[in-house]
């Protein structure tokens, strides 16, 4: 897996990705990238963070790893879950520990 890092994620931010579904693909926003407490923990991250992405396609994809493309970073394979609804969509959440 590619080293994936705060700063990387950071400077992509309100940029879409789009993410196969096998015959089709649906696209997401990344609008927010959050630092998360620094860990000291052997394995660990030492500065973990979190991306936010939101697709306006109402149809809930579930948990688990997807291959998401932005003509900028290339293709990144990225676990997400779904952790709520917004009007204008659905919000999915990464966590790199």
């Amino acid at each position: 897996m590619q080293a994936y890092s705060y700063e990387f994620f950071a400077g992509h931010l309100r940029e879409i990705f789009s993410i196969a579904l096998g015959e089709s693909s649906v696209d997401m926003t990344l609008v927010e990238a959050r630092r998360r407490p620094p860990r000291v923990v052997a394995g660990l991250r030492a500065e973990p963070f979190t991306l936010y992405f939101k697709c306006a396609n109402p149809i809930l994809l579930p948990q688990k790893t997807y291959p998401f493309t932005n003509p900028g970073t290339g293709k990144l394979d990225i676990f997400i879950v779904p952790i709520g609804r917004e009007r204008d969509g659905v919000v999915y959440e990464a966590i790199f520990n």
